[in-house]
């Protein structure tokens, strides 16, 4: 079953890790990979880049994207939400209510396969959207927060006695991949305004890349469970 279209959202600008949408990320720019993890994917019919970047969109093409309209100005901000974006997109694209549209992130570094699982999950569920979330490795009862005099203590003190292994497990937005049929996306000011089906990454995948030291770390990670797993 097809009708399946991939979103790659990938503004020019970017503050804390300035272009890093085509940073090289084990040897090539980082938006390849997901471009490349799309385009083997099964059952996805297209991979379409939004942007308003010419470089980013020529790196795009030469991987194998698509390219067929330029994101608009206003949707290329440091506050300009995602679901606009692909918004914009679908109606550029003229696609159906029911067409399938995932909107994955030029730096996600994810698999075919985690792909196709989360596209399995969103034509079982077309109701709401699949979101791919990461856990929380430490319990979030036991945080601590900085206090006068440069001390911490634990954030909440009824939790100070709490074995680790007792308390809840807590999950994250994890920012790879979103999907939903265009209708829903076309319906939600958010992908989170309601509830959802979450789709829980390794943690390899979940690793947030904000700050340069990010970087090595998800280049390593990607590295050991990707391109040298057996």
């Amino acid at each position: 079953m097809s009708n399946v279209t991939v979103i790659v959202p990938a503004r020019g600008g970017s503050t804390r890790i300035p272009r890093k949408n085509i940073v090289a990320f084990n040897g090539e720019p980082m938006i390849s990979w997901p471009i490349r993890a799309a385009l083997e994917g099964q059952g996805i019919d297209r991979v379409i880049v939004s942007s308003d970047d010419d470089e980013i969109t020529q790196i795009a093409l030469k991987t194998g994207a698509e390219a067929p309209f330029v994101r608009p100005g206003e949707l290329a901000s440091d506050h300009a939400g995602t679901a606009p974006v692909i918004v914009h997109a679908i109606d550029s694209l003229g696609l159906t209510e029911d067409h399938l549209v995932m909107c994955l992130y030029p730096t996600a570094a994810v698999t075919p396969g985690l792909l196709e699982e989360a596209i399995h999950l969103s034509r079982e569920n077309p109701e709401h959207f699949v979101i791919s979330v990461g856990r929380h490795r430490s319990p979030l009862e036991r945080s601590l927060v900085s206090r006068s005099k440069g001390t911490m203590e634990i954030d909440d003190p009824s939790f100070l006695l709490s074995r680790t292994q007792d308390l809840p497990p807590r999950f994250f937005d994890a920012g790879k991949f979103y999907v939903a049929p265009a209708g829903l996306w076309r319906s939600r000011e958010t992908m989170m305004s309601e509830p959802f089906i979450p789709m829980l990454l390794p943690d390899w995948a979940s690793v947030d890349i904000d700050e340069p030291d990010d970087w090595p770390i998800a280049e390593a990670l990607h590295r050991i469970f990707v391109l040298e797993a057996p």
